[in-house]
């Protein structure tokens, strides 16, 4: 008798992939609503910036976003390309979640992982984060 290793999707796994489709398609709403959005996000609303007066590695990211939106892309990357170059990274995420959800034959054992890959994920992270503080390295900086 074969055995049965189909497994129930993960409550908190569907309900956290539906949050994120939402929240994804708000964005787009209100990006195609508000096309005065891209005014209103400032560097001085970031909690982190306005205390300390240093970039966090995520100061532009919503800009990026925006102008991604917008389909320009170099402006994108400039206001801050660790959030544009990580996009990939999430698409593949997100692949994985749908497929875990929706495909009870595919489990985590199918997925190759390194534990090379989160530090390697943070050290980027801290890297890009200290580089775009430095006067030297201002092209890391969003625009204004």
């Amino acid at each position: 008798m074969p055995s049965n290793n189909k497994r129930p999707a993960s409550p908190w796994l569907e309900r956290g992939l539906l949050l994120l489709t939402l929240l994804i398609l708000v964005m787009i709403y209100l990006y195609v609503i508000t096309p005065a959005l891209r005014e209103l996000v400032r560097p001085d609303h970031c909690l982190f910036y306005r205390l300390t007066g240093m970039l966090c590695p995520a100061c532009g990211g919503t800009r990026a976003v925006i102008h991604l939106f917008s389909g320009n892309i170099l402006l994108a990357i400039k206001s801050n390309a660790l959030i544009i170059f990580s996009i990939p990274l999430v698409i593949y995420m997100l692949f994985i979640m749908t497929r875990l959800v929706f495909d009870n034959s595919f489990t985590l054992d199918h997925i190759k992982f390194s534990p090379v890959w989160p530090w390697s994920a943070f050290a980027i992270i801290m890297f890009f984060w200290v580089l775009r503080n430095f006067e030297g390295f201002s092209f890391l900086r969003p625009l204004n």
